[in-house]
């Protein structure tokens, strides 16, 4: 039996008390980044789900190429993470040196995508974004070459609950409105005209919710409310009146305003996207500090249990 000097058996006790620690903390990146994975992965599917059909309208395809790379660095981090377990676990050296690599790659993914959420949200912010959206209505919107360009609109218009840009005004003077042969011109498309559970939030719900305040608007919410419910079966997303939304009703007594969207849809789109933008921008660049942190500690992990890769040892 070989008995050690003190200073020794303290120095080798040591050596085993770092190698347990630095393990621990890249079993401890592992787990973060597994729950940052999950946490990008659904982010990036709400982003494509809610907000990606807007990148012919304001002009910028970031808003999906985003999205896609979250989700492909999320997949492939949930991916590598019970790798590294199993290499720290059983201390396999090969598969240790191609998770740290593969861990690096998607940091640097990661930074990609930050630096697009950050273009977006500058995109979103500028004035050529709204330079954008008014030039596709006047020009593209309705043209037979481009039909992705009136769907795309129309979808935004009826989930926004907006009309044109700025405001309907926009269309009257588009391609779309001077190619109509049929007399009286249609000066708004039907996605500008408010659905029915549109008229039921904007009127009826506020009728119920301030039955105290400003009488004169509240009987006319309540007039309006009662008229579009003669139409409605209920609140779903079918016009509401698309006569009088496009002035084609006899009965003056309706306002056609009060069936439109009047407002524009620069504003909902903006807020929306600096939403959206900012988040690409946050989460990526957080997962992008995991992972190359997570990088360096699964560096220095097979530094300190194997031959080195490096032309010099970390730690000695």
């Amino acid at each position: 039996m070989t008995f050690l000097p003190g200073p020794f058996r303290n120095r080798r006790h040591e050596q085993r008390h770092g190698q347990s620690a630095t393990r621990c903390l890249a079993l401890v990146f592992s787990v973060l980044t597994m729950i940052g994975s999950g946490f990008i992965i659904g982010f990036g599917f709400q982003t494509l789900v809610e907000v990606s059909f807007t990148a012919s309208v304001i002009g910028n395809n970031e808003i999906i190429y985003g999205p896609y790379l979250l989700i492909t660095i999320g997949i492939l981090s949930f991916v590598m993470t019970p790798i590294g377990f199993y290499s720290i676990i059983l201390n396999d050296k090969k598969v240790m040196v191609t998770h740290m690599f593969a861990t690096f790659v998607l940091g640097v993914m990661c930074a990609v995508t930050a630096v697009l959420g950050y273009d977006l949200n500058s995109h979103v912010t500028s004035k050529e974004m709204e330079t954008w959206m008014k030039t596709s209505i006047r020009e593209d919107y309705g043209n037979p070459s481009a039909p992705y360009i009136l769907t795309e609109w129309n979808k935004v218009q009826q989930q926004f609950k907006c009309c044109g840009a700025k405001n309907m005004n926009d269309f009257v003077k588009s391609k779309w409105f001077k190619m109509q042969k049929k007399h009286p011109k249609q000066r708004i498309p039907d996605s500008c005209c408010a659905d029915c559970q549109a008229m039921h939030e904007r009127f009826c719900v506020a009728f119920f919710k301030q039955p105290g305040d400003h009488p004169e608007k509240l009987l006319k919410n309540q007039t309006i409310c009662i008229q579009a419910s003669n139409r409605c079966l209920s609140a779903d997303n079918s016009i509401a009146n698309r006569d009088v939304c496009l002035q084609h009703s006899t009965d003056y007594r309706l306002s056609a305003d009060a069936y439109r969207y009047t407002n524009g849809c620069l504003q909902p789109i903006r807020s929306t996207l600096e939403f959206f933008s900012f988040r690409i921008f946050i989460y990526s660049s957080a997962l992008c500090v995991t992972l190359l942190l997570s990088t360096i500690v699964w560096l220095v992990v097979h530094e300190i249990s194997s031959s080195p890769i490096l032309p010099f040892r970390l730690i000695k």
